[in-house]
């Protein structure tokens, strides 16, 4: 990461090119230097070769054939046809000796999905250019979850640094911002050992199973243990994000923070937006705008509420569902629907939430730290908390039993 810090650095007017070759060594490269050169590890990267190809391929036919089916709507039939591809493996070609060939392309080209459907989203785009750049933020060398970390390729042609004066600015946020992150891991680790250790406070994961197991904790060692696991989510996330997007400052583009305060949200929607930016983002592109822009135009309210619910409900239930496809082929589709169903709830509420967050008229700020601000955000807070209960998205425990465990915190069941 280093050296291509430093190339870019020197040969600034080549640095989107220099991003895809990054790239394409972090991607390709590096697995072979750390491994020896076997079917083991050529496997997958010819997968993903392939997955690359077929993002070309597509990102060449929907700029190409704008009037076709797939050309008026190309995110739409990509998601449609991943989902039936996934269905038709996990339903018709689960009986076959052959078929983790297919459950293995499908998990490689779940970690190239999102970028391919920003790839798409960019072809309308009058200065777009060519797809060897757009292969540059399909997973680029600074880093990324399978979310894109920071967008697609139109998002870093606004944000680049064009001029040497906006790269030194831009270099040193992001050195401000890889100390900033530094920081908050050397929190995160006395955090755990002092909460967990010292004293004695179960994690999530175990006071849950004792619950089902009935033998929970005390009501009051459950919401300890929840507390926790909401500050250590945000610390973590916010370790993660600085990271990526202090490499990413570093590389010459002024990409905007992924967590940013999160705890100083006053309201549920500005959570949303403030704890998983680049997610959020996501799912506004892809699923929001299409769904605003589309329908019930002669109503605002219920527009907004509609375009709300397709993307943090429908868009972050479709997003966790085919993310990680081996759940789906251990226990089959239809099952992994049925143990899903916690998550799809927790996205339910999450976006009902969030549509009434924004529908809701402003009052005025009351004056003082407590009502302006503390009493807002613990509020804030404290819904996040509960609603956590149900993002399980491991399908491992039936969704009765996510609701023992939150009656259990009011000291309802024993």
């Amino acid at each position: 990461m280093t050296l291509w810090l430093a190339l870019i650095t020197v040969l600034p007017k080549h640095r989107r090119l220099l991003v895809t070759l990054g790239m394409l060594q972090w991607t390709f490269l590096l697995p072979i230097e750390k491994t020896e050169f076997s079917t083991i590890i050529l496997s997958p990267l010819i997968m993903r070769a392939c997955a690359c190809a077929i993002g070309g391929l597509l990102f060449w036919f929907a700029a190409r054939f704008r009037q076709s089916l797939f050309g008026r709507r190309p995110i739409l039939t990509l998601l449609t046809s991943y989902a039936i591809f996934v269905y038709i493996t996990s339903v018709f070609l689960g009986s076959f000796p052959g078929s983790f060939v297919a459950w293995r392309f499908a998990m490689v080209f779940s970690v190239y999905l999102w970028f391919i459907s920003y790839a798409l989203l960019d072809r309308d785009s009058k200065d777009r250019g060519p797809f060897g750049l757009q292969l540059g933020t399909f997973h680029p060398f600074w880093g990324s979850t399978n979310v894109p970390f920071p967008k697609g390729s139109a998002y870093l042609r606004r944000i680049e640094a064009h001029t040497p004066e906006r790269l030194a600015i831009t270099q040193l946020k992001g050195l401000k911002l890889l100390a900033w992150a530094l920081v908050l891991n050397m929190v995160l680790r006395p955090f755990q050992a002092i909460v967990y250790q010292r004293l004695g406070i179960p994690t999530f994961a175990t006071a849950f199973e004792h619950s089902v197991q009935r033998s929970s904790y005390p009501w009051f060692l459950c919401w300890a243990s929840l507390v926790a696991a909401f500050f250590e989510a945000v610390l973590t996330i916010s370790v993660l994000g600085h990271g990526i997007i202090a490499c990413c400052r570093m590389a010459g583009f002024a990409a905007l923070r992924n967590t940013y305060r999160p705890l100083e949200s006053r309201t549920i929607a500005e959570f949303w937006n403030r704890y998983y930016f680049y997610f959020k983002e996501l799912l506004v592109d892809v699923f929001f705008y299409p769904t605003f822009m589309r329908y019930f135009k002669g109503r605002p309210k219920i527009r907004l509420f509609a375009a709300t619910l397709a993307a943090a409900s429908f868009g972050n239930a479709y997003y966790h569902f085919f993310n990680e496809p081996e759940p789906i082929a251990k226990l089959g589709f239809w099952k992994a629907i049925v143990a899903y169903q916690p998550y799809m709830f927790y996205c339910l509420v999450l976006g009902v939430a969030i549509g009434i967050s924004q529908l809701r008229k402003r009052k005025p700020i009351p004056t003082g730290w407590v009502r302006g601000r503390l009493v807002p955000s613990l509020t804030v807070a404290l819904f996040y908390c509960l609603l956590r209960i149900f993002s399980d998205t491991t399908r491992t425990y039936p969704i009765h039993e996510h609701f023992r465990f939150l009656a259990h915190l009011f000291n309802l069941t024993s």
